[in-house]
């Protein structure tokens, strides 16, 4: 039987610790919500890197990969792009009301696959 890598391990753990901690803002529910929605979005990323570029890939390729991958991510920067206008300062109103998810969506996606990548060197550290 096939190990799972520690880079998923730490990948999908570390999106769990980060939507709990944004969640936590708000309430129990919110918690619960955006942890699921960050480790969904890590094991697709996740599985995504193990077929390119690999998991023993170097770090850069594979931390460029697993953040922006992740449909979350995808999602995010093509709702900044179209709410481009807002984002600037040339439109204002009811219609940029939600402008701000979209960054907000992008930066809770980065910190889990360096907290990947932290447990793959950890790992390689360990045995030498």
């Amino acid at each position: 039987m096939r190990r799972i890598p520690s880079f998923v391990y730490g990948h999908v753990i570390g999106a769990l610790v980060t939507g709990a901690a944004a969640g936590a803002f708000l309430d129990w529910e919110a918690v619960a919500t955006f942890a699921g929605v960050l480790a969904v979005n890590a094991a697709i990323g996740s599985l995504i890197c193990w077929w390119w570029p690999g998991f023993s890939a170097a770090s850069w390729k594979l931390w460029l990969m697993a953040t922006f991958i992740t449909p979350l991510m995808l999602a995010s920067i093509i709702f900044s792009i179209d709410q481009y206008e807002c984002l600037v300062g040339q439109r204002t109103g009811w219609d940029c009301m939600f402008a701000t998810v979209g960054p907000l969506a992008a930066a809770v996606c980065l910190p889990s696959p360096l907290i990947g990548l932290a447990a793959r060197w950890w790992r390689r550290k360990r045995i030498g």
